[in-house]
């Protein structure tokens, strides 16, 4: 419902994907809430409809159910899964893009599909602060508003001339090998990834997906910038 977006699209912080019954999830939930007291995130239509019961504590404050704006992005979702991407994963980056926030995943059950997908990762090697938390998630949210403008214009062309895709696929590489200098702070060779960057339109490339010229669809296919939070956040990280 569109009405619906453009009430929640300026004041959402990102776009959340988690199994509450996963041990720990809740509790990195409650962090989350502490941080986004002025601020909505949002559940795409999967999760809610398939954890609102165990979320109802958290709806509102912070979290948002989020809609499908227009029928387009919903078709995008469905041809996703039909060639094999999970129904969660594929509402977590459609709707990213859509909606302009990075993807925040909490715990590990999404964690190793979320890698697969990504393009390029940010790795940290020790636990951050506080202030790290709140800085690092906030670059995210620039570097996703950054790359939307540029990003949507380039889908048009892919979904227009299909035979500029890869053209701009490496370019867009190059733009997300220099955005990762912004975590330059936390950033290091070793480690478990913390930032993954996924481009919507390479996968949609990759599992020949057919653009049957709709336009609508290069909302959703911008690079995203995703955010893994660890359950039990407030719990030193042992691996890291």
């Amino acid at each position: 419902m569109f009405s619906k977006y453009a009430a929640l699209v300026k004041n959402l912080r990102g776009v959340v994907l988690l199994d509450p019954e996963e041990e720990g999830a809740l509790e990195s939930v409650k962090w989350l809430s502490k941080r986004f007291k002025y601020r909505n995130l949002g559940l795409t239509p999967s999760i809610y409809e398939k954890y609102n019961d165990k979320l109802r504590e958290f709806m509102g404050k912070p979290f948002r159910e989020l809609t499908y704006p227009i029928e387009a992005i919903k078709i995008l979702v469905e041809k996703l899964v039909m060639k094999g991407l999970c129904r969660e994963i594929a509402e977590l980056l459609t709707f990213s893009s859509t909606y302009i926030s990075p993807a925040i995943i909490i715990g590990e059950k999404y964690r190793s599909e979320v890698e697969s997908s990504a393009v390029e990762t940010v790795k940290i090697s020790r636990e951050l602060s506080l202030a790290e938390w709140k800085l690092h998630l906030r670059i995210a949210d620039y570097s996703v508003l950054d790359f939307h403008e540029k990003c949507v214009e380039e889908a048009l062309q892919a979904i227009e001339k299909p035979h500029t895709t890869e053209t701009i696929l490496n370019g867009r590489r190059g733009r997300i090998l220099r955005d990762k200098k912004r975590f330059w702070r936390i950033s290091s060779d070793q480690g478990k990834p913390l930032i993954y960057y996924i481009d919507n339109l390479a996968i949609a490339h990759n599992l020949k997906i057919t653009w049957e010229g709709n336009p609508d669809w290069a909302a959703a296919l911008s690079i995203i910038v995703a955010i893994s939070i660890p359950a039990k956040l407030d719990t030193p990280f042992s691996d890291y």
